[in-house]
């Protein structure tokens, strides 16, 4: 079998990541998902903290002019996008390059992630629920509220600000692996979506 082990940030930096229009909303961060999240978290957590690889098991899809189309794996890309965005703007580094992860699902989605990515965020003290500061910026929309996966998104943040508030961690993030697998080299192509 033909499979390339990377991580989020060499995938992001060789193609642009696009969660597409059939795939469901980002559900992670959903209540129902609460003890599923949890564990995910810990889990992440403990492999940081001890410098250990974590495989996240296999991720593929469709390759195109650069754009990553993945039929499997976009709840666990989305998770360590935020998880990027997390300790970018916490830590204060360079995350232009999450720029390049998108969602077609809805344009709410897609412009939330843009938005998430380059506005100015900088208050993680004094809070539990970082999101509902994201809520009461000025940038964000009231309609967004109404989209699924921004919802569950502002609840992983809010989840991944109690588990990793006090960690320093966007470094360690390449320590989170997974199995990349191009449909192209199966002789599989876009039917499957």
């Amino acid at each position: 079998m033909l499979k390339n082990i990377t991580n989020f940030k060499e995938l992001i930096e060789e193609y642009q990541i696009k969660i597409p229009i059939i795939q469901r909303d980002y559900a992670q961060g959903r209540i129902e998902a609460s003890i599923i999240r949890d564990k995910f978290l810990d889990n992440i957590l403990v492999h940081l903290n001890n410098n250990k690889e974590m495989c996240l098991d296999f991720i593929y899809g469709s390759v195109k002019n650069d754009v990553f189309l993945p039929l499997d794996g976009q709840q666990r890309l989305t998770t360590i996008f935020l998880l990027y965005w997390y300790s970018g703007k916490k830590e204060d580094k360079e995350i232009d390059f999450l720029k390049k992860f998108t969602y077609e699902t809805r344009a709410s989605s897609r412009e939330f992630c843009q938005k998430l990515i380059q506005e100015e965020f900088n208050t993680f003290e004094d809070s539990d629920k970082l999101s509902e500061k994201i809520k009461n910026s000025s940038w964000f929309l009231y309609f967004w509220d109404n989209d699924p996966t921004i919802k569950s998104m502002l609840a992983m943040i809010d989840d991944i600000h109690k588990k990793f508030n006090n960690e320093e961690f966007f470094d360690k993030l390449e320590l989170l692996k997974f199995h990349f697998i191009k449909l192209e080299n199966f002789n599989l192509d876009d039917d499957l979506y």
